[in-house]
């Protein structure tokens, strides 16, 4: 059975989760984003959406996967899921998971990979791996930390509880939330606009700066901006940005991506 679908509208990807209503994660569904984000990463794209159409956005992992596990089998296992965040995460373009019921576990860390986290009024979100002696296994932990800070995390990890969209909006973690008729629509229009005007390469540079200061502090964070920010210099995008707004005044540029 399939478990997903990824297309393309325009200059946006789209990846929908279609194995309702749970949207467990196993093995067939990471082999099908270990698919979807090769093809993200080898089209054209300037943006991504992640959403699920029914049911919830996703419960966790298919607990089955992990019976009979050796540690060998389960490292392997794991840190290809682990790849496969991180892979998302480096997306040289803004990311989204529209988030609708339950993200919980697994589910939440696929979320966190992506730049922005809408969800539903009626989402909730747990990283409940503790609750069966295990740990959160794709980074959920420190990806929650980054946002949160470490205080909360612990809160949220060690606690293994279940919170409300509110709750992870007034942390930080999510960055709006909306009635579920609207999520997916407002979600796509977000990013649609994002993805076909906004200045693709200022925004991946943004990212990729964030994303080192998260993982290897200020100084390389700073070493990377030094790089950068002569780059930007070769870009259309930023030519066109400076000649509009000293012809037209600012918020009016057109940008093409390059």
């Amino acid at each position: 059975m399939k478990k997903l679908n990824y297309e393309s509208s325009g200059s946006l990807g789209i990846i929908t989760l279609v194995d309702s209503p749970l949207n467990l994660i196993g093995l067939d569904l990471v082999k099908g984003l270990e698919e979807a984000v090769c093809w993200a990463e080898s089209h054209p794209l300037r943006g991504l959406l992640l959403k699920a159409d029914e049911g919830n956005f996703s419960a966790g992992a298919d607990v089955n996967i992990f019976v009979g596990l050796n540690p060998e089998r389960a490292e392997e296992m794991l840190s290809g899921f682990l790849k496969l965040i991180n892979r998302i995460e480096d997306l040289p373009y803004p990311t989204m998971a529209a988030v609708r019921g339950m993200c919980l576990a697994g589910g939440l860390e696929l979320a966190l990979g992506c730049d922005f986290i809408w969800a539903a009024e009626n989402a909730t979100f747990g990283q409940l791996e503790t609750s069966i002696g295990a740990i959160p296994f794709a980074g959920g932990a420190q990806r929650l930390a980054a946002r949160a800070g470490t205080a909360r995390a612990k809160g949220i990890v060690l606690g293994a509880s279940v919170h409300s969209a509110a709750e992870f909006e007034k942390w930080g973690i999510v960055n709006r939330i909306l009635p579920e008729t609207d999520l997916n629509s407002k979600a796509s229009k977000f990013m649609e606009k994002v993805a076909e005007a906004g200045p693709t390469v200022a925004l991946g540079y943004c990212k990729a700066l964030i994303n080192t200061f998260s993982r290897s502090g200020l100084e390389a964070a700073d070493e990377l901006n030094n790089k950068l920010s002569q780059r930007i210099f070769d870009t259309d995008d930023l030519q066109a940005g400076i000649s509009s707004l000293l012809k037209n005044g600012p918020g009016k540029a057109v940008f093409r991506g390059r």
